[in-house]
């Protein structure tokens, strides 16, 4: 009697460790695949983010060409999404008024952004353009930035103008109604969320390309900067993935 006890406790025993044993395998294998899950999110979001940069410098190269063609320079900083037009291309020093030279260089910018804007966002029904196969990144909002030198404004100069601040700011509202003048339709182009794309700001001297003290790097500040920024996976997602995945493999 008391061996048919203990084989029958033995057999409960085994039962139980098997019981849980086939509930740790369960959840092992839930872990691994939610761990999948996360890992596949984790390259979905960088490889959209990778795709985005690639775009826009593509879409940068383009513009930059085309203006060249039409044989106005521009300077592109693809790592940064801007195409650069410096001050004496567009204004006499310390104005905002542009110059004829500077009204004909947007008139073809404005040509050539008319063209190539629409084939990573939203235009007009009326629009048409050739596009490029694409890495399929959009644009998200286009910033019209003023950048002035550290040079203060001494006084108040004739054209109303007594700070930095205004001037850049002033540079850069005449610079977008050049563009929009010339094309209309691009005041109405929206990103995907249905906003338009185009914006303007102004940072005085407080964004320089250049930092030493010369006459060539305060003329290297004074410029207008197009920002293209483009529609990328929420940051705050990409964080949260990245930190469940480094949680996952310490569990390993």
């Amino acid at each position: 009697m008391h061996a048919v006890e203990e084989e029958s406790y033995f057999v409960s025993m085994t039962d139980l460790m098997v019981g849980m044993l086939f509930i740790f395998i369960i959840m092992l294998m839930a872990f691994a695949l939610n761990l999948r899950e996360q890992e596949d999110k984790f390259d979905q979001t960088t490889s959209a983010l990778t795709q985005a940069n690639e775009t826009r410098r593509e879409m940068l190269e383009d513009i930059k060409n085309q203006m060249e063609k039409l044989g106005v320079k521009v300077i592109i900083d693809p790592e940064n999404g801007v195409l650069r037009l410096p001050e004496e291309l567009l204004f006499p020093r310390g104005e905002f008024l542009l110059t004829e030279k500077g009204r004909d260089a947007l008139k073809r910018l404005a040509e050539v952004m008319a063209k190539v804007l629409p084939c990573y966002a939203n235009a007009p029904a009326n629009s048409s353009s050739s596009c490029p196969p694409s890495h399929g990144g959009r644009l998200e909002a286009v910033f019209i930035e003023g950048h002035t030198d550290d040079r203060p404004i001494v006084g108040k100069m004739n054209n109303g103008i007594k700070s930095n601040w205004d001037l850049s700011a002033a540079r850069a509202i005449e610079t977008f109604n050049a563009i929009v003048q010339h094309a209309p339709a691009l005041a109405l182009v929206d990103n995907d969320g249905r906003q338009r794309i185009l914006g303007v700001s102004g940072y005085a001297e407080n964004r320089p390309v250049r930092k030493e003290d010369s006459e060539d790097a305060r003329s290297s500040n004074r410029r207008i900067d197009l920002r293209f920024l483009m529609a990328t996976p929420n940051t705050e997602e990409l964080l949260r993935i990245k930190e469940s995945l480094t949680k996952g493999e310490g569990r390993k």
